[in-house]
Formats: C-alpha cells, sequence, structure tokens
C-alpha cells in the first residue's frame, strides 16, 4: 500500500437526530463585544447575558492532550508489522468550547452574569492534510475528511472507531511526521427566542462553526500513540478476543435500547462453549473474552446478535463466523478511495 498524500480519502459516517432544548436568549437582540464575542439577552432576566463560544479546544488533562490513537495489529512472529496486519483502530479526542467569561467581565461589567449558549448539537468532522514534506504545507496542503460525526451536546469526547486499512494510513501519516493538519471542524446550533412584528416571543434558532488545528504530534506525545498486538491476547489452544461497540458512545443505536452478541467457541472435544456480552447506553463498549476450554485446531468461532427495540420487540440475528480475535460490532461506514491519478 503506497502512502501520499493522493492515496485516499477516508470517509466515516456517524449521525444522530436532534432534540428540542429549551432555551432562553433573545436572539434578536446580538451585542458584539471585543469585536468578536456575540452575545444575546435573556428574555427575563436583564442581569444575564449569552455568549456565543469563539474557540474550540482540545481539553487538556495532568498536562497533556485528551487524545489517544490505538491501533490493533496482530503479528504473530517478531518483526515490522504492516499494513496487512492491522486489525482495526480507534481514535478517541475531547474538546471544549473556549471560556469568554473573563474577557465579557472585563469588556462589558462585573455586574452581569454570563453562560455559553445553550448549544443543542454539533456536527463534528476530523480531517488531516497529508504532506510529503513541511516545505509543501503551502503549495500542495489538500484537505482530506477523515470522519464526522453529529451528536448532541451532551458530552464533549468524540471516537473514531477505524478499519484496519483506515488505521494502517493514518498511522504511517503520523509516523511519517506528514499528519501536519489533523484538524476539527465543527457546527453547531442553539435555540432562544425570537421577536416578532408585535413584540411577542417566538422559538428562534441561530447556528456558529469553529475549527481546531489538533496540536498533537507522535514525536512530541509518543504515549498517546499505543500499538496493540493482539496475537499476545490470543492462543491456538485457548481463544482470547475483544469485542467492542461504539454504537451506544456515538449514538449510534437509533431506536435499539439493548444489544447482546453471543460468541460459540467449538471445544477439541466437539462441545461448544459461549459467552454472552451486553451492550447498551449504561455499559462500556469494549469488553475481553477469555475461553477457559482448549478449542478445536485451527478451530474459528460463531457469533450472533440480538436487538431489543424501544417498543419491546427483539431480532436475532443468524450466526456468523469470525476468527480475528478483535471483533467490532460498531455501525459506521469507513472505506478508503482511491484518490491516485
Amino acid at each position: 500500500m503506497a502512502f501520499n498524500k493522493a492515496a485516499g480519502l477516508l470517509v466515516l459516517l456517524l449521525l444522530i437526530g436532534t432534540t428540542g432544548l429549551l432555551a432562553d436568549p433573545v436572539l434578536t437582540r446580538p451585542e458584539t463585544v471585543a469585536d468578536r464575542i456575540i452575545i444575546y439577552p435573556d428574555h427575563k432576566n436583564p442581569k444575564l447575558f449569552y455568549y456565543v463560544p469563539t474557540q474550540l479546544n482540545l481539553s487538556q488533562t495532568f498536562g497533556q492532550p485528551n487524545f489517544f490513537f490505538y491501533k490493533y495489529v496482530y503479528i504473530k512472529d517478531r518483526g515490522t508489522d504492516d499494513p496487512r496486519s492491522t486489525t482495526g483502530g480507534v481514535l478517541t479526542l475531547s474538546v471544549e468550547f473556549g471560556d469568554a467569561t473573563e474577557i465579557l467581565k472585563k469588556e462589558k461589567g462585573l455586574q452581569f452574569e454570563y453562560r455559553p449558549v445553550p448549544v443543542e448539537t454539533i456536527d463534528i468532522s476530523l480531517s488531516y492534510t497529508g504532506l510529503e514534506n513541511k516545505e509543501q504545507a503551502e503549495t500542495e496542503g489538500e484537505k482530506k475528511a477523515l470522519g464526522s460525526n453529529k451528536i448532541l451536546w451532551t458530552g464533549k469526547s468524540f471516537t473514531f472507531p477505524l478499519s484496519g486499512a483506515s488505521a494502517s494510513y493514518l498511522w504511517k501519516i503520523y509516523e511519517e511526521k506528514k499528519a501536519a493538519g489533523l484538524s476539527v471542524e465543527c457546527s453547531f446550533s442553539y435555540s432562544g427566542y425570537e421577536l416578532d412584528q408585535e413584540g411577542k416571543l417566538q422559538p428562534g434558532e441561530r447556528s456558529g462553526r469553529l475549527s481546531l488545528d489538533v496540536p498533537v504530534s507522535m514525536e512530541q506525545y509518543p504515549g498517546l500513540f499505543q500499538v496493540i498486538n493482539l496475537a499476545q491476547k490470543f492462543s491456538f489452544n485457548y481463544r482470547k478476543m475483544s469485542v467492542i461497540c461504539f454504537d451506544f458512545v456515538n449514538g449510534l443505536n437509533d431506536d435499539v435500547v439493548k444489544m447482546t452478541v453471543e460468541v460459540e467457541s467449538t471445544t477439541a472435544r466437539g462441545q461448544k462453549d459461549v459467552k454472552s456480552v451486553v451492550f447498551s447506553a449504561d455499559t462500556q463498549p469494549q469488553y475481553n473474552l477469555e475461553f477457559n476450554v482448549p478449542e478445536a485446531k485451527g478451530g474459528k468461532y460463531r457469533f450472533r446478535l440480538t436487538k431489543v427495540y424501544t417498543d419491546g420487540h427483539s431480532e436475532r440475528s443468524p450466526w456468523q463466523e469470525g476468527d480475528n480475535a478483535f471483533l467490532d460490532l460498531s455501525s459506521y461506514e469507513l472505506v478508503i478511495k482511491n484518490n491516485a491519478t
């Protein structure tokens, strides 16, 4: 596989519907402070103003960015991994809006209270610029979309599951210091009230856009990039595997409230050993399974899904066969489209 700036376009689609939230700002009475911060008065409290965020930041924990890139490989023998050994990956990051409170207190006054506008939805898009070298940044840098995630602004952490090919491709860019322009772009909406011609309050909505160049490199933060060899957790005699599902984390569960996966391994004596994992909004997105009974030589496992919906009915899929130690059940679409000419 060739890794260059024209090698491919990575696309990840994760979409969620919006919900109506009650908000209090009067959107027809905007005011600009410090030439860049838009504020709205509250519809009742004259001492309260709402500001539109003007900055998006990568959040920090103990002096390090909240950013992690895990690449999952399967290498039985010692040696350098290649794209064919990569089985998947996970990219996570946490962003937050900049706090404009101090600027507003200084410019408009300490007698007022300032709050960010009540953001209802945010559409996150993660992209990068693949460069052959830093000198080409200004003339040949071309943005490539890595993924998008439209979610309710109830949390600030975003998870992008990656297929084997995509994880290998993005890792190579970081490894060769070509990820010179990994960035987050977002559009968000917020609600409030508008004054009609008669001066009556009516529901209204506005939107905004922000972007952030992600300040993370493999050279500066090596601990944020990890290669996990699944072969070290897998045995031909005793099967070990990881099962993941990011649907409930990323809000792709639609009207599904619970999903159960059954994994069946055939023992060396021809018996069936079955383990189950349940995913829901209250569970973690990854589980490690270990079968304590030796399986048949060269055996493969089977798995099936049972989904329970909000109206109470359930659906069970037929048994499917697998042999990968990394079973990803996430409902995302992730492909590489070759753009090379």
